[in-house]
């Protein structure tokens, strides 16, 4: 994309009243936003913008100059992804209100990786705080991106949790993504400037408000579409009844993502939210390993890439083939791979295949396991990166290697 063309798109953001819908517009009628920017009223009517719209357009036109915020992205280090760049996250674009742009300081890989989102109250209390720091960092261990939003309290500790993962690994992949409700040129609230800094070299700072725009109470609600967009799933650690991370949960529902909810003492208030989202069918977990587990099933279907732990060895000393990476879940500083198969669903599929001798489809080794088919898609994945079964195309697997 030319300069030309991305500064029409950094313009358009600037134009009260034109969203997503009216952006989507102005592209299927002019093909791309250079010439809509550049449009007579005429045309933008023909379009169909509303008179009121069309106003807004031009008086924008005529006091704002792109080539300030191109050169302050520059300076900043910073990107302006659109929904025509290749960059931009496949989780978010499939959103319908998705932002057609998306400011980013820091890495853009980070947003690349399969994410989780980390959400809860700003008055976390002590095992709220202590939670999100560990849910946050077992998720980065085991090769996930962590998404919240910088705020005090929940989203504070999962950000903590996650840079402190990676530092601790010596890892140099991304680890966690803030989505700011202002300008990616600010940081609030300001005693999160130091752990701002430590995301934009770990991971990015995200927004879809412009540079220069500042926090607003109503800017929050908004960002959190950003946040349940970019993940697979929504986990919430703390949440007391009206608490701005229940509406995060709405919109990952709306999205089709997974809502997962932490449970909590029942005489604190600050669990009353999670306790209610699994009342509703939200999926109560105790580990980072129930989410990891839960979402292989939509990482296959999305044809996402496993995340794997990096290192050039497994705790157990076996090197890790980094072409075909294992699912190192680790949470435990046990082999998964063996645990996979000592004493649970993993060790069943295994009998049966070794009984077998011979390549079996899918449905007919979760009958003989006794397996749920909704569960023996993500069963079997794990146990072929583990390297104990093998995919023999059409849906048929075999045993690789036996069990000592």
């Amino acid at each position: 994309m030319d300069e030309s063309e991305r500064g029409a798109w950094l313009a358009i953001t600037r134009v009260p009243g034109i969203g997503a819908q009216r952006t989507r517009r102005l592209l299927e009628h002019f093909g791309d936003l250079h010439r809509a920017w550049t449009a007579t009223a005429g045309s933008l009517v023909a379009s169909g913008l509303d008179r009121r719209a069309v106003d807004q357009l031009i008086a924008t036109r005529g006091a704002y100059d792109p080539r300030r915020d191109l050169d302050r992205l520059e300076t900043l280090g910073a990107t302006a992804l659109t929904w025509r760049d290749p960059e931009y996250p496949a989780p978010l674009l499939a959103v319908v209100d998705a932002p057609p742009v998306l400011f980013v300081r820091g890495r853009l890989d980070a947003l690349l990786a399969p994410s989780v989102a980390i959400v809860g109250t700003r008055r976390a209390t002590g095992y709220g705080r202590e939670q999100s720091e560990r849910f946050a960092t077992d998720l980065v261990r085991a090769g996930w991106v962590v998404a919240s939003g910088l705020a005090r309290g929940v989203d504070t500790y999962a950000h903590r949790g996650a840079v402190a993962a990676l530092s601790a690994s010596g890892a140099a992949r991304p680890g966690t993504v803030a989505v700011m409700g202002h300008g990616i040129d600010t940081v609030y609230p300001p005693e999160n400037a130091r752990l701002a800094a430590q995301i934009i070299e770990c991971g990015a700072l995200v927004s879809d408000y412009p540079l220069g725009v500042g926090p607003a109470a109503d800017h929050f609600p908004a960002r959190n579409r950003i946040i349940s967009g970019l993940s697979l799933g929504t986990l919430v650690i703390e949440a007391p009844p009206g608490s701005g991370a229940l509406i995060t949960t709405t919109y990952a529902n709306d999205q089709g993502r997974q809502v997962y909810a932490l449970p909590g003492p029942v005489s604190s208030p600050a669990s009353e939210g999670c306790h209610r989202l699994i009342q509703q069918g939200a999926r109560l977990v105790t580990s980072a390993e129930d989410i990891v587990i839960d979402l292989l099933p939509s990482l296959a279907m999305m044809g996402r890439p496993i995340p794997s732990r990096q290192g050039p060895l497994s705790p157990t000393g076996r090197t890790v083939d980094r072409q075909r990476p294992q699912l190192a879940i680790n949470f435990e500083e046990r082999d998964q791979g063996d645990a996979n198969i000592s004493g649970g669903p993993g060790s069943a599929v295994i009998q049966v295949l070794r009984d077998a001798s011979r390549p079996m489809h899918v449905d007919e080794i979760a009958r003989a396991a006794q397996i749920s088919s909704s569960e023996i898609a993500g069963l079997l994945m794990m146990l072929e990166l583990d390297g104990w079964v093998r995919d023999d195309g059409s849906l048929e697997y075999s045993l690789a290697r036996h069990p000592d």
